[in-house]
């Protein structure tokens, strides 16, 4: 599939859904919530700073992480925060949020009808691997996007785009739960973790990769190599 190069790219998305602002090369977010003079010195220089318009039906879905400790802090409007088998509001009065390894977790807005849902994530070890994941799949989407149907003769474009997405997540540590029938517990988790390693496996054979030159900065490349 041919690549656009995004490597000097720092926001995703659709602005009608969700964007997400990443850390440019100095490790700063590349935007600032609110106002070109916000200050984030009190806040991880990693962070990728996540936009949810007002009335936007944008979820995370419930995933996990299995190297890595993931931190949420809600600077501006109310979240859902789904964390194991508990659910509740959490705004800027919570502070940070932390997420443990193996935590499935999830978030949305709160409301649909309150102020613009403005959201920071990092994680423990901070080593790029969120931005890497972020620019990739986010590349890969906006590629799709802007490509015919005749992708492939063998499997529908949607369906290639989701497999590659799934490399992706198997390499950057993502484990989404890929059946909500299963609920979130152990039973729920481990089976993931199978067909996730599974379409990884496969996705290897055909050539699909877990990060792309296209899309990843070499000023990241090499700190979240170690997770491939």
């Amino acid at each position: 599939m041919p690549r656009t190069n995004t490597t000097s790219w720092h926001t995703f998305g659709d602005p009608s859904s969700v964007t997400f602002q990443l850390p440019n090369a100095s490790g700063v977010p590349s935007s600032s919530p609110g106002s070109s003079t916000f200050n984030t010195a009190d806040s991880i220089s990693t962070a990728v700073l996540i936009r949810v318009p007002p009335s936007s039906s944008y979820t995370v879905d419930l995933h996990y992480h299995t190297r890595h400790t993931e931190y949420l802090r809600v600077v501006q409007g109310s979240a859902k925060v789904t964390l194991g088998f508990r659910t509740r509001t959490y705004t800027k009065a919570n502070g940070s949020i932390r997420i443990a390894k193996f935590v499935v977790h999830g978030w949305s807005r709160a409301t649909t009808d309150s102020d613009e849902l403005i959201v920071q994530e990092w994680t423990d070890p901070a080593d790029g691997v969120k931005e890497v994941f972020f620019r990739n799949l986010f590349s890969v989407l906006f590629d799709a996007a802007n490509m015919k149907n005749d992708f492939s003769k063998l499997l529908p474009m949607g369906w290639w785009v989701q497999w590659q997405i799934l490399v992706i997540s198997a390499g950057m540590d993502e484990t989404p739960l890929l059946f909500e029938s299963l609920g979130n517990g152990l039973i729920a988790q481990l089976v993931a973790a199978i067909l996730l390693w599974l379409a990884a496996f496969a996705g290897w054979l055909v050539g699909l990769k877990v990060r792309y030159q296209e899309y990843t900065p070499l000023e990241i490349k090499a700190a979240s190599s170690k997770e491939e």
